[in-house]
Parts: C-alpha cells; structure tokens; sequence
C-alpha cells in the first residue's frame, strides 16, 4: 500500500471518529415510559472559524486592498466542469489561465508574470490557507491545486499582495481550504466528459465540540484531445482543527498528491491546422511526461486578544518529480520548509482608524537535481548531478489610515534577502553561489462612499523576484532579480443592477526574466534591460432585467464578462527595440449570458475571444491566429442535495492554440511552438451535498 493509499485511510478514518462522537448513542425506550412534550428547543452552533474566514469576511478584508483584487467563490466554477484553473479563473479580470491541453498544467499569468512559462509556474505566489506552496525557488505546480476541496480563491493583482506577504509582479492567489466548521456534511461530486473525462470526490466535514475535520479525496483522469495526452491523478487534502479557546485556534493540514501526465509536445502551425490531436511528430519515442508524487504538512495557529490577531504558520513539503523530455530524464527530489507570523492590529492612532499588518517568512529548499539521457523513453547515464539549496528571509508591513471624508491612506514595505547555491556535482553546468536583496516600496489611496457600496483607489508600489533554479542554471543565464514599480488606479462596486471591478495599470520592469528556446533541445533564460506592462482589467455582473442586486427576484437574466488587456513590450532594448513581449495575446474576453432562477436554475452560453494575434517570438515574426470559441450550460445548483450540470465547449469545433511556446527569432518561419486546445467536447456532473 503506497503512501498516499494510507493517507486517504488514516484520514477518512480520523473524520469518521469525530462523526461518531458527534452522533447520539441510540438506545431502546422503557416500556410504557411517559411521554413528556417539551418547549421547542432551537440550538445553534458557530461555525465560525478563526484560522479559516468565512467568504463574508473575505471579502470584507480584500475592500481594504488599494487595488486590483478578488474574491472567487467556489459555487461560481462549480457551475460547469472544475478541472484546470483555466475553468476556475474563467470570469477573472486580469488573470490569463490557459491549459496547454485540456490538463492541470497550464499557462497562468497575471499582469504579464512569467509570461513565458506554460508549465511549472512562477511569478504569481500561490498559497494554501495563507500558507504558500510555492517551493522556495518560487516555483509552483498547478497539479498541487484542487478546486473542490476549495471554499473560495483570494486572489490579489499585481503589487496589491504586499499585506500578504507577496512582492512578485504577478500578485497572489490564496486557496481557502473547506474545513468541518465551515462545510459540514457529506459531500459527492461527479464529472464525466469527452475525452474519457472523469472526475470525482467524496469528502466530509463533522464537528465535535471545540474540535473539527475535514477530508475530500479526488480521482481524475482523462485520456485527452491530443495523442499522448493521458492523464491520471489523485489527491487527498485534509484538515483538522481545535479552539483551544474562544481566542486561539490551530488547525493542521495534510495534503498528498500522485500525479501523471503524459505531454504530447508543441506543433507547428501547419500540423496544428493538418490535425490537431497529433502529438509532437519528432518525439514519438521519448514517452515525455511529468510525473510526480507530493506531501505536504502545514499548520496554522490564530491568537486573537481585543484588536490584534497574530498568525503563526509553518509548512514542510517533500516532492519527488519523475519528467522525462526528448532531450533528457530530469530527476529532482525536493524538501521545503518555512515558518513564519502575521501580526495584524486595528485601532486608533492620533484619533483615526488605523490597520497595521506585518509579517516575516522564513523559507528553506533543497533539491537533489539530476538530468539523465533519455533512451526512447528509458533512463540513460547520468549527465548532470547537483544539490540546489534556496534560502528566503522576507518581512513586510502595511499601515492603512482613516484620512477623513471616506478617504483611507497606505503605506508599505517588503524587504527580502534571497539565496540561490547551486552545487554542481557532476557534468558541465557550473556551481555558484548568488544572493539578492530588495526594498519594494507601496503607497495608495482609497476612497470609500458612505454607503461602502463603491471605492475609487490608487497605488505605486514596487515588486521584486529573484531567478528560479530553472532560470539560473539555464544556457543563456539570468543572473538578476526582476524588479518593477507599478502606478495603478481603479474602482469597484455595486450601483442598482450592476457590479464591476476595473483597474488600468502601468509597470516599468528591469531586468525581467524572459525565458527563451534556442535552437536545438536547449532553453535558457535572460535579464531584459528594460521593459514596460501596461493594461486594463475589467470584470462586470450586470441583471439586463434592470433588477439590483440587493432585492430577492424569482429570475434573472445576468451578463457577466471579463475583459484583460495586456500591452508587454521591450523599452528601447538593443535587440528588440519596442517589440511586444512574445507569449500572451493582448486582449482576451470571456464571459456568459445565463438564465438564473431563485430554485437554483440556470442556463445560458459561454463564449471566450481572442482578437488578435499573440506572438511566439520576440523579433514579432511569428504569431498564433486570433480565434473565438462558443459553449453552452445549464444546470441547478442547491446549497444541500442534489446540484447538477451539463456543459458544452467549443460547439464551433475551432481549431485554435489555446497557448503558445517563446522563442527568441522565428525569422518569419514556421516552428514548433503552437499547443492546441480542445474540440468541440460536452461535460456532465452531479453533486449531492447532504
């Protein structure tokens, strides 16, 4: 029995003993007893939870944030399939989620982070619960990331995740856990699809006392659009908590992941359009995939006393990756340990509201980091051999001031000291030994109405990331930290029958890490003297019936969209003069037309947008189609029993590259680089919550 078997029994059988001590002892009345009708008792129990907020409270925090963030809530992607975060962030201003083939891995980015990376991401900190699962090099893994043991998804735009211990370009995304206090019950759901598309969890939440539990087990496979496209996961993820007090709550976390994934390769432009379910026609033999087996143990303490609260978190994550590439086997065995505290007090200073928050983190990695030959899909000679170890000490706090007249004032600062050793062991690579250190400053404005149903606010607010072990020990070496400063302003709200959230934004980025193919199996990454980000994030929920939001109605008829602008470009470079940034497309709309009900109802199309093309190479030679993509949902969907759903993708059955690969040159010709995304595919699902 492998770990991750025993993990799924230990835990379930930990919540099953809280579910029977919850359950009263049945035994058998006395004859003839008398009965007694007693006054009707009604007996409530707070599910409130100190270490996991409520979505209430989440959204309450995030109308402090000076700039673009948002609250997703997890009964909006549960509406149709929730497989890739491309499905989770689907209606998500400012957040660009494109799978490279129907799978977990995908390209994420936000105001343009890792722009180049389809895979592995970086640039945008991901956290559990407030705990980062980031490894300590930065890097993270989107097969980590499971959406229905999810309550809801923090996610903060660019700059805006200082107050959260993130200073990197692309912001922060935070995975609020369900746990027994906030999700009790049982809970079933299954996801059935094209491309032998399967899908399910059971998990369950119980409550006994001052104690709570949480465990949500899920399997999923799909055989895929694309010829070696197989994929096969399983993922446990639980939680278990104790009030030791009205003030003080611990709750810890166990997550195990099994991932398989085969990775049929990029296509030209040509075999994308002759047959675009082809694998890589040049790596047949190779048997590319990207497997790997994860645990992680994590803890959080929450110590509230009158108005401060203090956070105490603390991770250890083992990962052992198994990815074998045309050109090479990498083998890499990866431990991670951090530690830190968030201090956050609400009070007066000098007679105003006041709202302090500071943090320090402390993060450690080692890797063992091995590159073998790749013999038609066998492991060959060892060809490189390293001990990688990163080391992060980051602090940060945020002042916010009551100004008078609705207006708030911030003030803020990350500081952070990055190390990066690479112990070469054996081949050519070589060993080195580099360190970083960077001040990012933030100060904003905000203005809230008195009736706090709209906000203006501003911000200029500095990020910084250090390279990765995959950007420093690559061919071309990136030997800087990225660093930008972000001007940004924008507005959010609710006014009658419409709901928006806008945000325009400009960054003046040095030294950016810009990964790139070289000719041959070989990538390398380099510091960009200087570049620009600019663009506008929209989202908007509008009733076209002219119904507000705040009155009950049996129907609605809602618009709901997402517009992201991106504009990326080299300033003035040697090279590549103001050419645009290869990687992502400028503008991308999704959005849906749907029916909705009081009695959980709803149905209505989906569609997503590409209007222009989206270079592959930074010379702006080479370029994917724009293209436009129509699907269809209903369903209903209940707070308890039985929710269901049906959804068609893609009904036009457009051929398309949801996402591209970056290289440096083209030179107007055609190359591998071009992912395609689905057909024309139709999911079905079923959820009993009881």
């Amino acid at each position: 029995m492998n770990f991750l078997s025993r993990s799924v029994l230990v835990n379930l059988a930990l919540v099953a003993v809280l579910r029977a001590e919850v359950a009263p002892p049945v035994t058998a009345a006395p004859a003839a007893e008398k009965t007694v009708v007693l006054p009707a008792l009604e007996v409530t129990a707070s599910r409130a939870s100190l270490t996991s907020p409520s979505l209430e409270a989440a959204r309450a925090d995030l109308a402090l944030t000076p700039g673009g963030a948002e609250v997703v809530a997890a009964d909006r992607y549960l509406q149709g399939r929730a497989s890739t975060v491309a499905d989770t962030f689907a209606l998500s201003p400012g957040v660009i989620a494109q799978s490279r083939f129907g799978s977990d891995e995908a390209r994420l980015s936000i105001r343009g982070s890792g722009l180049q990376r389809t895979f592995h991401g970086r640039g945008i900190r991901v956290l559990q619960d407030g705990v980062p699962i980031n490894l300590a090099d930065g890097g993270f893994d989107m097969q980590s990331l499971e959406p229905t043991a999810t309550a809801y998804v923090n996610v903060w735009r660019g700059s805006n995740a200082l107050a959260y211990g993130s200073s990197t370009l692309g912001g922060a995304i935070d995975y609020v856990s369900r746990t027994g206090r906030t999700a009790p019950g049982g809970f079933a759901r299954l996801e059935v699809g094209s491309y032998d598309y399967l899908r399910a969890t059971v998990a369950d939440g119980v409550v006994h006392g001052n104690a709570d539990g949480y465990a949500s087990f899920t399997q999923s496979q799909q055989q895929g659009f694309r010829d070696h496209a197989d994929q096969n996961n399983q993922r446990l993820f639980t939680n278990v908590g104790w009030r030791l007090d009205e003030n003080v709550e611990t709750r810890l976390y166990l997550t195990a992941v099994k991932t398989d994934s085969e990775l049929p390769g990029s296509l030209t432009k040509a075999e994308l359009e002759a047959n675009p379910e082809q694998q890589d026609p040049t790596k047949l033999s190779a048997n590319q995939k990207r497997d790997y087996e994860l645990v992680r143990a994590a803890s959080k303490t929450t110590i509230t006393a009158a108005d401060t609260t203090v956070d105490f978190i603390a991770a250890w994550t083992y990962k052992d990756l198994d990815h074998p590439l045309s050109f090479a086997v990498i083998d890499q065995l990866s431990n991670d340990a951090l530690a830190g505290t968030t201090l956050t007090h609400t009070g007066d200073l000098a007679g105003r509201d006041n709202r302090l928050r500071a943090g320090l983190l402390l993060n450690v990695g080692v890797t063992e980091a091995t590159n073998l030959r790749n013999l038609n899909g066998r492991r060959g000679i060892v060809t490189s051999d390293a001990d990688q170890t990163a080391t992060n000490v980051e602090a940060f706090a945020e002042d916010q001031l009551a100004l008078g007249g609705g207006f708030t004032g911030i003030a803020g600062v990350t500081a952070a000291h990055n190390r990066r050793e690479n112990d070469q062991l054996d081949g050519d690579s070589i060993s080195y030994d580099r360190s970083y250190e960077s001040l990012a400053p933030k100060v904003g404005l905000r203005w809230d109405d008195k009736p706090k149903t709209m906000q203006v606010y501003g911000n200029v607010s500095g990020s910084y990331e250090p390279p990765s072990f995959s950007e420093g020990g690559t061919t071309t070496v990136a030997n800087k930290a990225q660093q930008a400063l972000t001007y940004e302003l924008g507005t959010r709200g609710t006014q009658g029958f419409i709901r928006w959230d806008a945000s325009v934004y400009y960054a003046q980025v040095e030294d950016e890490l810009l990964a790139i193919s070289l000719p041959g199996p070989v990538s390398g990454t380099f510091n960009a003297d200087r570049t620009t980000h600019q663009g506008v994030e929209l989202g908007f929920e509008a009733d076209v019936l002219g119904q507000t939001w705040s009155e009950k109605t049996e129907n609605r008829l809602v618009a709901r969209g997402a517009w992201t602008y991106g504009r990326f470009n080299f300033d003035n470079d040697r090279t590549f003069g103001d050419n645009t940034l290869a990687g992502l497309p400028e503008h991308l709309f999704r959005g849906e037309f749907v029916w909705q009900n009081a009695a959980g109802y709803y149905a209505g199309p989906t569609f997503e947008w590409v209007p222009v093309k989206a270079f592959v190479d930074h010379a702006n030679t080479l370029s994917a189609d724009p293209y436009a993509l129509l699907g269809f949902k209903f369903g209903r969907r209940v707070e308890r029993g039985l929710s269901w759903f049906v959804e068609l993708k893609n009904l036009t059955d457009e051929t398309y590259a949801a996402t591209t690969g970056v290289i440096e040159n083209a030179a107007g010709a055609d190359a591998r680089q071009f992912l395609p995304g689905d057909g024309r595919s139709v999911f079905a699902g079923v959820e009993y919550r009881f």
